[in-house]
């Protein structure tokens, strides 16, 4: 009796223990899947182990978008989530823990409801329907491919037949940037990006840029993304910019180099932190030098609301990865009574989203900024201690001085259908502004003040699904004259300059192994806000906003 008593003790133990072994040491998931800020019924969930061999578990949400996975094995786990009318979303590493529950807000979007999950580089083993090359964000203004090493689509067709793409090439003629002593590109340039898996979210970016003739300048600028991975709480990026000019072929080199690391960190459920700083050096003659912090915090308040709190922000840089981007944006230095100076701009804000349904959405804000050697572009013959002039053409920056300002904005964004979207901004801020209608060279500095401006402005931007052309068109009306542009943040936030700007993309047919866009960008088309300034040589033009024309090819390879 004692020995069947004991075979049977034997028996159970060996039957049931691995099974109570995994209660012990396992774990489980559970999450919500939503889609412009809407819980989404029916979302497939598919869970795989990424370290060792093993079946996926299909999962769909219920009515709340909720979904909740049995028990699994400690371990790393890729999500993939899809529903009918959105973007996939790809999380190529997500922990589970032993008798730990893992919580997930896996958010989809279209092509125009997260620029951010657009450029997140899709992982081996996506669908064929997982797009792999965007219409960048507006307010970039470059735009036009994203490479990843898949497939390549356009809108949402997928193209048989394309190659593994890692990087582009784009001659262009034209530059959209006012000249300055770090772009002196008026007639033309060629630049290069080269992107680079290094798997498990990892990525190398390498960009390049030539001019040619009057245009002495070239830079390059590498960006490493870093995925999270054991033990790390975000996303990381880390670029490192040089630029180069010369100002004349008997005239002074500029050089500078950048610094800039961007930390993302989730904070429990609710939150997400942006954290890091920047550094730039440059010399022209003498050296400047500037640093400062950059923190973005995102708090989810209420369903539907999201608080956002912004300081020390670059306008122009903080939502891009791309270099090329990074290269076409470094600061203006200026000439400060004999020496050289960067603008030590300050950016902070508070703004408030709200989701109005599924395809609206409204953000106010109350922003303080402050500029202590603000740059304004001019031509002409304007000699002056705090100009720095171009000697192949009359262009020119002037040291504008400081500026203080709080001002306020409210931005209305709707999805008007799959391929078009329109945003709406009314923003009240101060601009450094002519204080009389007769400026000259001699009274300039005393007659430069600040004033407050009111703007409204509009854009509308999509793709026509036929032929696959992209189109950006925006206009922002000032109600006075400026010398500065106003708000530059909620300007490049919603990519909305003063005055007329229209960008066009249009893919060509493929030829060989490369994939061929043209693009063409005009921007201030109408040459609007222009400020007369009466000099002893003649006469010049203080530009706000200069008309400018950029065109050409973009090359994927």
């Amino acid at each position: 009796m004692r020995y069947r008593t004991l075979l049977l003790t034997f028996l159970i133990t060996v039957t049931f223990a691995p099974a109570a072994h995994a209660a012990l040491t396992g774990g489980r998931m559970e999450g919500v899947v939503v889609a412009e800020r809407t819980p989404q019924l029916g979302a497939i969930v598919i869970v795989t182990p990424v370290e060792r061999a093993g079946s996926p578990l299909r999962l769909v949400t219920d009515a709340r978008g909720m979904f909740a996975s049995t028990t699994l094995l400690p371990g790393l786990y890729s999500i993939r989530v899809r529903a009918a009318g959105f973007l996939p979303a790809f999380q190529p590493r997500v922990r589970v823990s032993e008798n730990h529950l893992t919580l997930l807000r896996i958010e989809l979007g279209s092509l125009f409801s997260s620029i951010e999950q657009l450029r997140h580089d899709p992982r081996p083993g996506q669908d064929p329907e997982e797009w792999t090359w965007v219409l960048r964000s507006a307010s970039a203004t470059r735009p036009v491919l994203r490479y990843a090493g898949g497939k390549v689509t356009s809108g949402d067709q997928t193209e048989s037949g394309a190659r593994t793409a890692h990087g582009r090439a784009e001659i262009t003629a034209g530059s959209l940037s006012a000249w300055s002593p770090a772009n002196t590109q008026p007639l033309g340039s060629t630049s290069f990006l080269y992107d680079q898996d290094f798997g498990e979210g990892n990525r190398l970016l390498l960009a390049g840029l030539v001019g040619y003739e009057h245009s002495p300048s070239s830079g390059v600028a590498a960006t490493w993304i870093r995925s999270a991975g054991d033990g790390a709480d975000g996303n990381s990026s880390t670029t490192i910019i040089f630029r180069q000019s010369q100002l004349g072929p008997n005239g002074p080199s500029f050089h500078g180099v950048e610094i800039r690391s961007i930390q993302k960190m989730q904070i429990g459920d609710r939150a997400e932190l942006d954290y890091g700083g920047e550094y730039i050096i440059a010399s022209l003659g003498g050296t400047a030098s500037m640093a400062r912090p950059d923190v973005k915090l995102r708090v989810k308040a209420a369903p539907g609301w999201t608080t956002s709190f912004l300081v020390g922000s670059d306008p122009d840089q903080r939502n891009s990865n791309d270099p090329l981007d990074a290269l076409n944006a470094f600061i203006t230095p200026v000439e400060a009574q004999g020496r050289l100076a960067l603008d030590h701009a300050w950016h902070e804000e508070v703004s408030v989203d709200h989701g109005l349904g599924p395809k609206a959405s409204v953000t106010a804000a109350v922003f303080h900024d402050t500029e202590t050697h603000a740059p304004i572009f001019g031509r002409g013959p304007l000699l002056d201690y705090n100009t720095i002039a171009d000697p192949y053409s009359d262009s020119f920056v002037y040291n504008g001085g400081g500026l203080a300002n709080w001002g306020a904005r409210v931005g209305y964004n709707r999805k008007l259908s799959t391929h078009w979207l329109a945003a709406v901004i009314y923003d009240s801020s101060r601009a450094l502004a002519p204080g009389s209608n007769e400026l000259t060279a001699e009274s300039l500095r005393s007659l430069i003040v600040a004033e407050r401006r009111d703007l409204v402005g509009g854009q509308i931007r999509g793709s026509i699904e036929r032929t696959g052309t992209e189109v950006s068109a925006s206009y922002e009306w000032v109600n006075g004259p400026i010398l500065t542009r106003p708000d530059p943040y909620g300007a490049s936030l919603y990519g909305i300059d003063p005055y007329l700007n229209v960008s066009v993309r249009q893919p060509l047919p493929n030829f060989l192994c490369c994939r061929i866009v043209a693009l063409i960008d005009v921007r201030n088309l109408l040459a609007q806000g222009y400020v007369s300034l009466d000099t002893a040589d003649g006469r010049a033009i203080l530009i706000p906003a200069a008309r400018t024309i950029r065109g050409g090819f973009a090359v994927q390879f």
